[in-house]
């Protein structure tokens, strides 16, 4: 999902999506007008196995935020990394 109103958010989320889709993984692109509140909720009550979100503060601490649902912890993953770590 992406947070934030910069347009280089989308294109980054745009690209780790594409990225996912041909490494053959089933991906959600969550790009709605909302709050992150209520995108992370609605991740929660889908189901969704594995989060990633793009936004500017995640960019500059050097890639994407990570989180597993069965798991409290978040961590940055590099845009480079982002397909391994979700397979891993």
């Amino acid at each position: 999902l992406t947070l934030g109103k910069d347009p280089q958010l989308g294109e980054i989320a745009a690209q780790a999506y594409a990225d996912l889709r041909a490494a053959g993984l089933d991906v959600l692109l969550d790009d709605r007008a909302e709050s992150a509140g209520v995108k992370f909720a609605d991740a929660d009550l889908i189901g969704i196995p594995v989060r990633l979100a793009v936004s500017g503060k995640a960019l500059a601490a050097g890639g994407v935020e990570a989180k597993r649902r069965d798991s409290a912890e978040r961590v940055i993953v590099p845009l480079d990394e982002v397909v391994a770590w979700v397979r891993g």
